[in-house]
């Protein structure tokens, strides 16, 4: 989105720090420090308001950048599944969350960027009411990545960092987060495909192409039985195809899981869809995201497009494949 001041640009002070959101932190600050030669400054937890008071659920890892005693590198984690930099990495994967410069009056210079239309995470600049620090994210759409104001002052070090304007400033990202294809009354992760319904169902029917658009990876025959490989032993499946969809069915000990995906004609092609409503409302954000980004690859596979396959697709579908195979029965 290009957007011009038509006077002149408002004045930065220097870079201060860049954020990166990764699913290993502790693993991502060691290869800086001891390939790429940061040097570790302090390790800082913050509650981000996903647990209760008392515990973490954001790990932060502070490293100066090579030949710097003030410029640094955070690399975040968050510690929980409801935490909102693991569902903020759950999303759009690791890498570059925000990168932040120094500016001298933030009140004025955030003034002056909204005449001119420039929008920000939240609507009041952020500020520790201890040490003074001040804190606000421009919109991502500007730059593919967050642009961070910080006013530091002499209460506030280069490089140093409050628990509550981390965690304030995290949750200013609660909109990023919300799904347009998966709101809140919508259980039924679907896709759009323009192909006939056979080759549709003659795709999804193929224990072959499983592989090839879920989680489910290493499905192969043995003795002329169908069985999902996982890492404490064979899950037995179950494919059958239906004029109107496919079931596909696990069981282990006598415990069976089924899901179901329906087919139906739609103009030039089928809607692929299936229903979560029996879904525990703790899961069912999270499998909506997974399946949807399964039938968006089957979408792809089906059409003899490959290329509209994401690599923040590819992402998600290889994590979900680890959870699966490291799971201990269903």
């Amino acid at each position: 989105m290009a957007l011009s001041m038509q006077n002149s640009p408002i004045e930065l002070g220097e870079f201060d720090h860049y954020t990166l959101i990764v699913d290993d932190a502790r693993a991502v600050a060691e290869f800086h420090v001891n390939v790429l030669g940061f040097r570790p400054a302090r390790v800082q937890m913050v509650n981000a308001g996903s647990v209760p008071e008392g515990e973490y659920d954001m790990l932060n890892h502070i490293l100066w950048l090579p030949g710097s005693d003030e410029k640094v590198m955070v690399v975040t984690e968050g510690l929980t599944e409801d935490s909102i930099f693991h569902r903020y990495w759950w999303r759009f994967g690791p890498g570059v969350h925000h990168v932040a410069y120094t500016v001298e009056n933030i009140d004025d210079t955030l003034e002056k960027l909204r005449e001119h239309g420039v929008e920000t995470t939240s609507e009041e600049i952020l500020q520790d009411p201890v040490s003074g620090l001040k804190q606000i994210f421009l919109a991502k759409k500007y730059c593919g990545y967050f642009v961070e104001l910080i006013e530091r002052n002499e209460n506030i070090d280069a490089g140093e960092f409050v628990e509550d304007n981390m965690s304030a400033l995290a949750n200013t990202m609660q909109d990023y987060l919300k799904d347009s294809n998966s709101e809140s009354d919508d259980n039924n992760p679907s896709v759009f495909i323009a192909e006939s319904v056979e080759k549709v169902l003659k795709v999804m029917a193929d224990p072959s192409m499983l592989p090839k658009w879920t989680g489910h990876k290493l499905v192969r025959k043995i003795d002329g039985k169908l069985v999902e490989s996982r890492m404490y032993g064979d899950i037995d499946l179950k494919i059958e195809s239906e004029p109107d969809g496919v079931c596909y069915t696990w069981s282990f000990e006598g415990f069976e899981k089924t899901i179901r995906m329906d087919i139906s004609t739609e103009h030039d092609g089928v809607i692929v869809s299936t229903d979560l409503s029996n879904v525990a409302d703790n899961d069912k954000e999270k499998l909506h995201k997974i399946i949807s980004t399964e039938l968006n690859v089957l979408a792809a596979l089906v059409e003899g497009a490959p290329d509209k396959i994401s690599e923040s697709d590819s992402e998600i579908i290889n994590q979900w494949h680890l959870e699966i195979h490291q799971r201990k029965g269903l």
